[in-house]
């Protein structure tokens, strides 16, 4: 989610140059659920794009996530508008943290997403699917969606360090719930990707301007 944008090991990386602090926060948070994605994967003997549901892509995978993006982005900013203004939202001492600014830009709008998806849909949610299958595909399906919905929540909880906005609370439940659904539907991954990206592009649309 763009509020993540801050920091989250402000105390660690004191002193660090801004871009070096803002991809350690990003290798940090994201390179366990990729991990956990590729492991699973290997496990399970079956081709990456296959295990994670990213086979396959429909230009209608494209139209709704667009759609869920700009429904979950729109509830975001119903509850807690964002912040114009990039001084404000990412906290621009000096013109030394360019760098740091692209790294997070960059983070929140293409990597963020796309291993959130991969984890939380791809991985989390397939395999919740599949276990709970003898409850009936129904069930199943509803059961993965809100428990990997809630996760995603809770991860961006964790991630705040206690202190936690409504503005994110809202934003992260509706693009959990959201991509989960267009998942379960499409069978695919594209639209969830293609839904996170562009909630969390408007985002950093409206932090820059």
């Amino acid at each position: 989610m763009v509020i993540l944008l801050q920091p989250r090991f402000q105390a660690a990386t004191v002193g660090w140059p801004p871009a070096l602090a803002r991809l350690t926060d990003l290798v940090v948070l994201s390179a366990p659920l990729l991990a956990a994605v590729i492991i699973a994967a290997r496990v399970s003997r079956d081709r990456f794009a296959t295990a994670t549901g990213l086979r396959g892509f429909a230009w209608v995978d494209a139209a709704a996530g667009v759609g869920v993006g700009l429904i979950a982005r729109a509830l975001v900013e119903l509850v807690a508008p964002t912040a114009g203004g990039i001084g404000g939202g990412l906290e621009v001492e000096s013109a030394g943290v360019a760098g740091g600014i692209v790294v997070a830009l960059a983070g929140a709008v293409l990597v963020t997403p796309l291993i959130e998806e991969l984890f939380f849909r791809g991985l989390l949610q397939r395999a919740l699917g599949d276990a709970l299958a003898g409850a009936g595909r129904a069930v199943a399906g509803i059961v993965a969606v809100v428990v990997s919905a809630l996760a995603f929540v809770a991860l961006h909880v964790l991630a705040t360090g206690g202190n936690v906005p409504v503005g994110l609370l809202v934003g992260s439940l509706a693009v959990g719930l959201g991509c989960g659904i267009l998942t379960l539907l499409t069978g695919r991954l594209a639209g969830a990707i293609v839904a996170h990206v562009v909630s969390n592009a408007i985002g950093v649309a409206l932090l820059i301007w």
